[in-house]
This record gives structure tokens, C-alpha cells and sequence, in this order.
């Protein structure tokens, strides 16, 4: 639904103010009160009772993550012509296969059924999950890579039974059918039903040091992922999974290490079918920040999420600027943690080191008392239109992950640098119910703050007015993200300027995540605006108040939550400055703004 509040047309054609200047020209000059939305439209129950997860809002500029998807996890998510495509792990196929759903806007799908499954003589007929898709411009083939454990009854006894491995298979179409593939690779080796993509039996080198072929034939792999570089070179991240199925013995080098821990690994390809054994490498060792591992090179986010579940799975690699970025899941999918954590390189094999919480590694995560998004982790990374989004599964029913499944969210990805100089990738992130802005792409609008110019009065010495129009809010109170903070007890007034009049539909102001600096009040926001007549004049709202609910924070704790806001929805009207103004009346500390949006054509 689409949804304004009182269009400038009807606003602006109230009182205005006529002044003549010098000369032979005149100026019109008004100043009206503008109406606006919040975004949302009350919503009641039953009862007549007002629900503030039910709340409607205005579909054409915002999306809210009310996990509608909650038939899928383990999401991969392409963007193809003005379509998002979801494949997905799903309960509904019985994990005999895997499920394609469309959307125009990340929360609305439609499922078109079955992308993939497999043959009955498949080694991955009975149990698939977590696969991704990737669309191949030299082929215009879309290949899926996905994990699958072989309990096929009629493979038993074969060399793959009762394993997890890793499958290859295609299409020429995003909804499918996709195919698993078939036939001789660049090696020369058949491939045929009964064989996976990538067969440990046939790894030859670790970290460039030769190995008997063989000698992993009965380890767990699974969590795979495709990368093609700038120069076309292709290849795949991967989890070294922990022995749950007990397939490894004791004479195994490492047995009792490897049997409990689950780590990042890759290989190049020489084509979608054919893996280069010889460069298999091992890319995160659990619980450091290096695959050294040495004593003082520990990880705090593998601690704090994964010091019992000691596992880093599910990679995704991003690359930007010459940095390669690799994105992994922390911890268990069973936790509330389960977090999405991030390594730096500068090559596709590495070296790779983990980022510290201080440093950024975190890119998506919620913390201890947070009540609406557990277990926000297994990820990929989508670029729609300019802009970068995380899609990721969480718990359901928001509060457990391990209860009532999992569903789909999804939230924006900017980068900007920490203490060390380091550009890291930031989630705007996770949001529950507050209001987000579409992708510009799909809108239209896009946020317009990052252009202005800026000023503004009482920063608090220490902070920064650069930190109000980043594009990034903080999600946590530690970090690399900052907030602009000003001085209590002061009119703080921030101005933001272009060099014309901007065509805009709505404002955005979000809060500080921290609950003792939040803001209660904005005294005026005035726009100075002009007419389809060429009058100039300036819109105002006065006194609007922050919602403290379920959308913005957990009051009994004093706890915010991420991408808590203020939304001002209004019609397109032409807009050259906006000026805010409030004030903290408190004795002492500071109070913060985490981000303003300015949504423009």
C-alpha cells in the first residue's frame, strides 16, 4: 500500500505571503506547516486493538523485515533485470530440493516451486542444502553450487555414502529447472550422477604442501560458494565441516581438533567443473584471527559466539578496492548469536585475518539482550542497482532461533574505515520493524544527505558532523561506526544544503543506538521549498516526538534497537535546505544522531 500525508500542491496554495522586491520583479514568499506520514498506517487486531507489527506503510519508498519469507534459510539471493531471485534451504521440499522465490522489492515473494532436484540416482537425492547461485556471463548459464549429505539408499556401500559433499549444477534460466552437471572436466575426469563437484579423495596439496590423494576422502564439506575475480579467475569458499556423523577415525592426523571445529577453506577452479586440488587452502582457524593460531592471536567475536559451537561456516566472498572480503558465519545456527563476521585479504586465497568487534569484524549480529533478531547469520551478499545489501536468516519468532524455523531479512552494507586505516564492510543492521528505504534501484529514491553540505552547532568536542550524513548507523554501541553527538542543554540546529532545488519525498532521522543519548524531541525541521510556479518559501514541522515503542526500542531495558528512526513521509516537493533543530534539556552527558536520510528523486 501507498500511503501520503497532505500533498505540497494543496499545502503550498494555502496562505502565502506576497513581497515585492526591487525592480520589475516579484517574489512570493509563505511559510506553512507541512503535513506528513510517519509512514505507517495504524493497523488494528480483532479487538479494534492497534498492532504495531500489522502497521501498513508506504510500500513505493520503504521495507520493513517482517520476515513474510519464512519458508526458506540458508538464503542466496541474485538480481536480475529489475527481479530478486531467492534460493533457499526449505522445509517444504523435505530438502529434496530447493525452492526459488521472486520479489520486486526483498519482501514480498512469490514462490515458483522447485528450482532443483535431483535425479533419483543422484549421490544428493535425499537430503540438499544451502546452495548458491551464480550467473556466469561467458556461458549466460546460472550454476548453483550447494551441500548435501549422501544418504542415498541407492549409493550405499559407494564411496560417498553417509558424507556431506558438495554439488554443481545448472540452468539457462533463474527459476530453473537447473541440472546437475555431468560429464568429462578440464581434467579429463568423468563426472558422473553419483560423483560431487568437489571430491576431497582428489585433493593433492593443503596450503601448498603436497598430500596423498585420498587422504581427506572421508571429511565433511559443505557451505560452498563461487567467486570470479576482476581477471575472470574463478573460485570456491567452502567449510572443512566438523565430524557430526563420526566418518573420521582416530588415526587421523588432528582427529580430535578436526572431529569439533568447523573452518573456512577455498580452492581455485579451472572452470565450474574442474577444481585445481592443488590449491586448497585453509583460510580461518577457529577461535583466531589468523589460520596461525598462535597464543595472544585470539578473535573476541569466535570467543563471545563460537567458544563452544567452534564453528566458522557459510563464506561469501566480496571484493572492493583491491580488499578481498570475506564474510562468514560464527557460532551455531541454533544460536542467538549467530552472527556474520568478517576476514581482510589482499589475494583470494589469502592470507586472510579476522577483524576484532573493536575493528569491525562484526558485520551483522545482535547482542545479548536484544529481543527481535536471533541468530541473524547465514548470508549472502547482493548488489542491487550501486548499492550492496546482506540477505540472512534469522529466528522466526524473532526472540529464539531454534524455535518456530527460520525467515528472510535483509539490510544495507557500507564501508567505511576503523582505527587502523582498514576499509571494513558495515550491515546496517539487523532491523525489525522500524522503517527502511528500498533500494534505490527499485524506488527510485535515493538518499540524497551524503551530497549536502553541511553545518551544524553544539558537537560535542570529540565527535563529528561528517558521522551525520555517512549513510551508516550504529548497531552497537562499540565498533567502528560513530554517531555525531552534541552538547545538552543547547539549541543544536543542522543544516543541509545542495546546490539546487531536489526533488523530495521523505526524511529520515535516526536515533543513537545508545539509550542514554538518545533524542526525545525535534523542535523544527524547515525546509525551504519551492512550488511548481517557481514560489519559494519554506515548509515546517514542528515539535515531532520519537516513537519509544517495539519499533524503536526495549524500554524495560533501556535497550535500543538497530535502525530505530523518526520517518517523515510526505509528497515530492522541491527542496534546496533543510534545518533541524532540537534540544537535550539534561544536566549532564550528550545526546546523539546516528544518521539523516533525505529519500530524492
Amino acid at each position: 500500500m501507498n500511503k501520503k500525508i497532505l500533498g505540497m500542491a494543496a499545502l503550498l496554495l494555502a496562505t502565502v505571503t506576497i513581497s515585492v522586491g526591487c525592480g520589475d520583479a516579484a517574489a512570493e514568499a509563505f511559510n506553512e506547516t507541512l503535513g506528513y506520514s510517519n509512514g505507517t498506517i495504524a493497523a488494528t487486531d480483532k479487538n479494534g486493538k492497534e498492532i504495531l507489527k500489522g502497521l501498513e506503510y508506504d510500500e513505493k519508498l520503504f521495507y520493513r523485515n517482517d520476515l513474510t519469507l519464512d519458508e526458506a534459510a540458508d538464503p542466496t539471493v541474485i538480481y536480475v533485470d529489475g527481479t530478486l531471485y531467492l534460493y533457499g534451504t526449505s522445509s517444504n521440499f523435505g530438502t529434496y530440493g530447493v525452492g526459488v522465490w521472486a520479489s520486486t522489492d526483498g519482501i514480498h515473494w512469490d514462490s515458483y516451486g522447485v528450482a532443483f532436484e535431483p535425479e533419483r540416482e543422484s549421490w544428493s537425492y535425499t537430503y540438499i542444502w544451502a546452495p548458491e547461485v551464480i550467473y556466469d556471463e561467458t556461458s549466460n548459464l546460472y550454476y548453483m553450487t550447494y551441500s548435501a549429505r549422501n544418504s542415498n539408499t541407492f549409493a550405499n556401500g559407494g564411496d560417498y555414502y553417509a558424507n556431506t559433499y558438495i554439488g554443481l549444477a545448472y540452468s539457462e534460466s533463474p527459476f530453473g529447472p537447473f541440472v546437475q552437471y555431468t560429464g568429462t572436466n578440464q581434467d579429463g575426469r568423468d563426472i558422473g550422477i553419483g560423483d560431487p563437484i568437489f571430491d576431497p579423495k582428489y585433493i593433492t596439496a593443503v596450503d601448498g604442501v603436497e598430500c596423498e590423494e585420498g587422504f581427506y576422502q572421508r571429511y565433511r564439506f559443505l557451505d560452498s560458494s563461487f567467486f570470479i575475480d576482476d581477471d575472470g579467475e574463478l573460485y570456491m569458499y567452502f567449510v572443512r565441516a566438523q565430524d557430526i556423523y563420526d566418518v573420521l577415525t582416530e588415526e587421523d592426523p588432528n582427529y580430535e581438533y578436526l572431529s569439533n571445529c568447523s573452518e573456512i577453506w577455498g580452492v581455485k577452479f579451472k572452470d565450474f567443473a574442474t577444481p585445481d586440488y592443488s590449491s586448497v587452502t585453509q583460510l580461518t582457524k577457529i577461535g583466531y584471527n589468523t589460520v596461525d593460531g598462535v597464543e595472544g592471536d585470539e578473535n573476541d567475536i569466535d570467543q563471545e559466539r563460537a567458544n563452544k559451537a567452534r564453528i566458522n561456516e557459510a563464506p561469501i566472498m566480496y571484493k572492493k578496492d583491491g580488499t578481498y572480503y570475506l564474510t562468514y558465519s560464527v557460532g551455531s545456527t541454533t544460536s542467538t548469536l549467530y552472527s556474520v563476521a568478517q576476514a581482510l585479504g589482499t589475494e583470494p586465497l589469502g592470507d586472510f585475518t579476522k577483524l576484532t568487534k573493536a575493528e569491525g569484524g562484526l558485520v551483522l549480529g545482535a547482542d545479548s539482550k536484544w529481543v527481535q533478531n536471533a541468530g541473524s547469520a547465514h548470508h549472502c551478499l547482493t548488489e542491487i542497482g550501486d548499492e550492496l545489501f546482506i540477505f540472512h536468516h534469522e529466528g522466526q519468532d524473532r526472540y529464539t532461533i531454534d524455535m518456530g524455523g527460520r525467515a528472510i531479512a535483509y539490510n544495507r552494507i557500507g564501508f567505511t574505515q576503523n582505527s587502523n586505516g582498514d576499509t571494513v564492510m558495515v550491515g546496517n543492521g539487523p532491523t525489525s520493524y522500524s522503517l527502511q528505504a528500498l533500494p534505490s534501484a527499485i524506488s527510485g529514491y535515493k538518499n540524497i544527505a551524503k551530497e549536502a553540505t553541511v553545518t551544524a552547532s553544539g558537537v560535542k568536542s570529540g565527535s563529528d558532523k561528517k558521522y551525520l550524513t555517512d549513510g551508516l548507523f550504529a548497531s552497537h554501541t562499540y565498533g567502528v561506526v560513530k554517531e555525531t553527538e552534541f552538547n545538552v542543554n543547547e539549541t543544536i540546529t543542522i543544516t543541509l544544503e545542495w546546490d539546487d532545488y531536489r526533488t523530495v519525498s521523505a526524511i529520515m532521522l535516526y536515533n543513537s543506538i545508545d539509550y542514554d543519548k538518545i533524542f526525545y524531541q525535534i523542535a523544527q525541521i524547515k525546509l525551504s521549498v519551492r512550488t511548481a510556479s517557481g514560489a519559494e518559501g519554506t515548509a515546517v514541522i514542528n515539535n515531532a516526538t520519537f516513537p519509544l515503542n517495539e519499533t524503536t526500542c526495549y524500554s524495560s531495558m533501556q535497550f535500543m534497537f538497530a535502525g530505530n528512526n523518526m520517518v517523515f513521509d510526505f509528497n515530492d516537493i522541491q527542496v534546496k535546505n533543510i534545518q533541524i533543530t532540537f534540544k537535550a534539556p539534561r544536566k549532564s552527558g550528550s545526546v546523539a544522531i546516528s544518521d539523516i536520510w533525505v529519500l530524492a528523486k
